[in-house]
């Protein structure tokens, strides 16, 4: 499609760019010149300094060639036990879809904090989350560290946590963050921020004719506008979107970012967006927030699944900052794309009492029970507290 459109694909790995004569080099020997240049060079998995992560068995999973050779790795080595170090999005869903292809798995999950997917819930709705995924049978460690990972014969046999516990392991993955990769941006002496290359608001680097977006920039917070890594595959998509506007003579600035993601689990949906309770409060941000209990159909209509929003507001402006969604149905899930646009679009306590959804017995609550306005209704009483 891209090369019937008149764009030069090419697959191979640039090892040199010339940003004074405009050139660049790739490891097949080709040579190709540019007027501007877009850097989208990604992410690699971060391994921390663990003792033992080196033996055969330690695996990360950042793309489809992680994959193919965690697939092949499990086949080949006929492993039962694994282990997770980290309890983040990644991690969560990929030991939720072994432990739904083989039950004959053994899946345990460390995460240093104290609850699961700690960056998209509060401990008031990671809770719920925690007791359904033990019920399908993974064990969840939190607030535990580990130490080390011991091996045999240059293969992992288990991890040694804090207090000297020691959990059995044929495969351990690690997922615990990624690193932009920087090293052409170096070379080029593009200037840095915090989290990766420093941009504009309209993805151009120190050198104008220098653009670059995804996971090797830094970005910043929609809400405190500090430096962010935001290194999710939305805000990529939208700043790839918006160089190519930038060189087509448009000015449309990037907005920041909300961190807003989502992770399936077996058959609950987690989805998040802008700031937690806890990450507000890190920021020194004083709350008022409502938790609300909801049906994905009208109480009367068979099928009906439960799912729960928490909303987080802002109690000095009563603007809205954060939403966070459990749900054992999809599509409720997806209302935390209506508390993004809230969020962006500055609403408040009391504007949200007035807030309508399209209802449908079959489809939604009942209008009298629309989550989010029942979040704002309690919320509102809180805020005179």
């Amino acid at each position: 499609m891209l090369q019937g459109a008149g764009i030069n694909v090419v697959q191979d790995e640039v090892v040199s760019i010339d940003d004074t004569a405009k050139s660049l080099s790739t490891a097949q020997g080709q040579s190709f010149s540019w007027d501007k240049l877009f850097l989208a060079t990604g992410s690699s998995s971060f391994v921390p300094p663990i003792e033992g992560a080196h033996f055969t068995g330690v695996m990360t999973l950042r793309g489809l060639p992680d994959a193919v050779n965690i697939k092949k790795y499990l086949r080949e080595s006929g492993g039962r036990k694994i282990v997770f170090i980290g309890a983040g999005f990644i991690s969560m869903e990929v030991a939720s879809l072994l432990a739904e292809a083989d039950r004959s798995y053994e899946i345990a999950v460390v995460e240093l904090m104290d609850r699961p997917l700690p960056l998209m819930l509060d401990a008031d709705m990671a809770g719920s989350v925690r007791e359904y995924l033990e019920e399908k049978g993974l064990k969840i460690f939190t607030g535990r560290k580990v130490e080390k990972i011991i091996g045999s014969g240059g293969t992992v046999t288990g991890v040694q946590l804090d207090g000297g516990e020691t959990v059995d392991a044929d495969v351990v993955f690690m997922n615990v963050g990624v690193r932009p990769n920087l090293e052409l941006a170096d070379a080029l002496g593009l200037e840095m921020g915090q989290f990766g290359i420093k941009v504009n608001e309209y993805q151009e680097t120190s050198n104008p004719d220098i653009l670059a977006g995804g996971d090797c920039v830094e970005k910043f917070n929609y809400i405190t506008k500090k430096p962010t890594p935001g290194q999710l595959r939305g805000p990529a998509v939208v700043q790839g979107r918006l160089a190519a506007k930038r060189l087509a003579g448009y000015d449309i600035a990037f907005p920041g970012v909300l961190d807003a993601g989502g992770c399936k689990m077996f058959d609950m949906t987690i989805t998040a967006t802008g700031f937690t309770e806890t990450r507000a409060a890190d920021e020194g941000i004083e709350t008022v927030c409502a938790i609300v209990d909801s049906r994905s159909k009208h109480n009367m209509i068979p099928g009906m699944k439960p799912w729960k929003i928490k909303l987080v507001f802002d109690r000095g402006t009563t603007k809205l900052i954060g939403g966070q969604i459990v749900s054992h149905d999809i599509a409720p899930a997806r209302e935390i794309d209506a508390v993004t646009a809230f969020i962006l679009g500055g609403k408040t306590i009391a504007e949200l009492t007035t807030f309508t959804s399209a209802c449908n017995p079959d489809i939604s609550s009942e209008p009298s029970a629309e989550p989010i306005t029942i979040a704002a209704e309690q919320a509102l009483q809180k805020a005179k507290a």
